[in-house]
């Protein structure tokens, strides 16, 4: 059997393991309008560890409010659409949204 270099192959497995990680992140970029609703235009949503989403929030009030009065439902909503066992909770952060 001949030989094939390795670095191709290294190059295939790295890309499929990666695959999921990134389908699961343009989903939740792609699907952040429509949790967040109106406002999805101030906050910056990624997948954390353990199950947690990080929301970055351009504005302290907003964040406060968020994380007060609207964490139950991004929570129910993110869980609808990822699963229960994917999203175990969700934190805000101020600052730049990129």
């Amino acid at each position: 059997m001949p030989e094939k270099p390795l670095v191709p192959i290294l190059d295939g497995l790295l890309s499929r393991l990666r695959a999921p990680e990134q389908n699961r992140k343009s989903i939740l970029v792609e699907s952040w309008p429509r949790i967040a609703g109106r406002f999805s235009e101030h906050t910056n949503p990624r997948f954390g560890f353990g199950g947690e989403i990080v929301v970055w929030v351009d504005d302290s009030t907003l964040a406060f409010e968020l994380s007060r009065r609207y964490k139950p439902v991004l929570l129910k909503r993110l869980r609808n659409q990822f699963g229960e066992h994917e999203v175990k909770d969700i934190k805000f952060f101020v600052g730049e949204i990129r």
